[in-house]
């Protein structure tokens, strides 16, 4: 189940899941709060699309209740409703918001405008989990899943054995130390691009390697990462240069420096100090 950013989708939302859920996988929800907002609830059912005291199960019932300032969190299981977990909002009335939750082998982790909330411990097995429901005063304009438990250094070839024109990769990740890295990589090894945030140095340093040699660093612009917080991190390959984008605002561009940059990209690593959640790719 997935739904594109950017495009609205209607509320109620209800999606039946094609595939069983595993640890390490993450529900992405982005919207809008309404300006006159009261509350909205999400839902990870069990046997049945809507909450339903007489048939099926609710695993984690997520609701944001703004008369009263708080998050409250419960499951309901053999027609009953068990004892409530709650935390202060975070999110605002009339602005966009940013909420995940993370399946772990033994709980949820929830984030709020990419930091994280609350852990919420297993009442009913993930793999029960068949329905997921959104409701309330909220617009929406994207829902997915991703992510999977990956080992770092990880890296992996492009679908297509290179990188096409237009192709988005999409990095979902937690920094957790001094610095971390993204690599294009060529078909003898060369690194066509290198994208490093470093903390110690507070900058985000772009370069290439070919034959073993480094090229001239790059250093404009802002550090948009902070440790300890989730960023999405999407690279876009275009004709002249490779787009980036850190949190949906544009950071930078690197010119290619590779004669042919659509096919000379060939597979992507991704090393260092990093909580590594999610890795898409998509075309723009």
């Amino acid at each position: 189940m997935a739904q594109p950013q950017g495009a609205l989708i209607p509320v109620p939302f209800t999606s039946r899941l094609t595939q069983q859920l595993q640890p390490g996988q993450t529900l992405f929800i982005h919207g809008t709060i309404n300006p006159n907002a009261n509350e909205f609830q999400v839902n990870l059912l069990s046997g049945t699309p809507v909450i339903d005291p007489n048939r099926g199960a609710t695993a984690l019932h997520i609701d944001v209740r703004f008369g009263e300032g708080k998050f409250v969190f419960n499951s309901l299981e053999g027609g009953q409703w068990g004892k409530e977990e709650r935390e202060s909002i975070v999110f605002q009335k009339g602005q966009e918001f940013d909420l995940r939750i993370r399946a772990l082998d033994d709980k949820f982790e929830i984030l709020a405008n990419q930091k994280e909330l609350h852990e919420y411990k297993y009442r009913i097995p993930l793999t029960n989990i068949d329905f997921l429901n959104i409701n309330g005063d909220i617009t929406l304009s994207g829902v997915h899943w991703g992510g999977r438990y990956f080992k770092l250094p990880f890296s992996t070839q492009f679908p297509a054995g290179h990188l096409n024109p237009g192709d988005r990769i999409l990095i979902y990740g937690m920094p957790n130390g001094k610095s971390f890295s993204v690599n294009f990589l060529g078909r003898n090894g060369d690194i066509l691009f290198h994208f490093n945030p470093r903390f110690n140095e507070n900058a985000v340093v772009r370069n290439s390697s070919t034959n073993g040699s480094w090229g001239n660093e790059e250093r404009e612009g802002g550090f948009p990462f902070k440790k300890d917080i989730a960023f999405d991190l999407v690279i876009v390959n275009e004709a002249y240069s490779i787009q980036i984008f850190v949190d949906n605002q544009r950071f930078g561009t690197f010119a290619h420096r590779t004669p042919n940059p659509a096919m000379d990209y060939t597979g992507i690593s991704v090393e260092g100090e990093l909580e590594l959640t999610g890795l898409e790719f998509s075309h723009a």
